[in-house]
């Protein structure tokens, strides 16, 4: 079932208790599955030198696991756009960014980590690639109400 959460549709695939509390389980959608340009994207485009998202969503802790939340959804991500999520939860939420931390820094940072897995260093085109698809999901996480 389909339904609205901010500014983008999600396909809510049930429900789930935790520690009392009713939580739908929301597919947020990928770069890849996300069809155009979410509504932030223009915004996010722009502000990628000076932006510094404020997380305002909240973690569930779920067998060890910290898992996404805004309001009463859950949500469930590519192993990517969780890794991205995870990076600026831990950059502006839990730690005191320096001044100069800004989210292009954790976006190269990501980059470096896809180069590190997989043992080579990525040609220009594919970190351009890389920085588009991070931009994007940054967009929809922007636009669900994950971050501001």
């Amino acid at each position: 079932m389909k339904e609205k959460l901010g500014k983008i549709e999600v396909e809510v695939k049930g429900e789930i208790e935790i520690n009392g509390e009713t939580y739908k389980i929301a597919e947020v959608p990928s770069a890849d599955e996300y069809k155009g340009f979410p509504p932030s994207w223009e915004f996010v485009k722009n502000s990628m030198l000076s932006w510094k998202p404020y997380f305002k969503g909240k973690m569930v802790e779920i067998n060890g696991q910290l898992i996404p939340a805004v309001g009463n959804y859950l949500l469930n991500m590519d192993e990517e756009m969780y890794e991205l999520t995870l990076r600026v939860y831990q950059v502006f939420k839990l730690n005191k960014p320096l001044i100069e931390t800004n989210i292009s820094v954790v976006v190269t940072d990501q980059i470096n980590e896809v180069e590190r897995k997989i043992g080579r260093a990525l040609s220009s085109e594919e970190k351009t690639a890389y920085y588009i698809r991070y931009a994007v999901e940054l967009a929809i996480l922007r636009d669900i109400g994950l971050i501001n």
